[in-house]
């Protein structure tokens, strides 16, 4: 293959997709339906009606328990894939216990401010 010939496959590689996807919005808005209502327009809640404001305050803890969840073990899993690496030199067990001991510290610090504390 030559170099024009691998320059415009390349071209065709990066155009191609975004022609397509094109077509399909373009294909989409003229093919769909238009029909707009009230009720298609309304909010759906799991089929009732609306309870209250979706304005209200929503409590995060959850979300702040999960996230510590997936960054302990994502950590984890990283400890787990730079063992084989560090396997044994000192200077990986010097690194991998800093990065242990920064964790714990991480640990600690959300553990004192009561980012824990499930809520009651």
């Amino acid at each position: 293959m030559s170099s024009p010939e691998r320059v415009l496959f390349a071209v065709g590689l990066a155009v191609g997709p975004v022609l397509f996807l094109l077509a399909l919005i373009t294909a989409n808005s003229l093919l769909s339906p238009k029909r707009p209502s009230d009720v298609k327009s309304s909010n759906y809640e799991c089929g009732i009606p609306q309870a209250s404001s979706p304005w209200l305050p929503v409590n995060v803890r959850f979300a702040d328990v999960a996230l510590l969840f997936v960054l302990f073990d994502a950590e984890t899993a990283l400890l787990f894939a730079v063992a084989p690496a560090v396997r044994g030199s000192v200077a990986g067990l010097v690194e991998v216990a800093v990065f242990s001991a920064f964790l714990g510290f991480g640990l600690l610090y959300a553990w004192r401010k009561g980012a824990l504390k499930w809520p009651s």
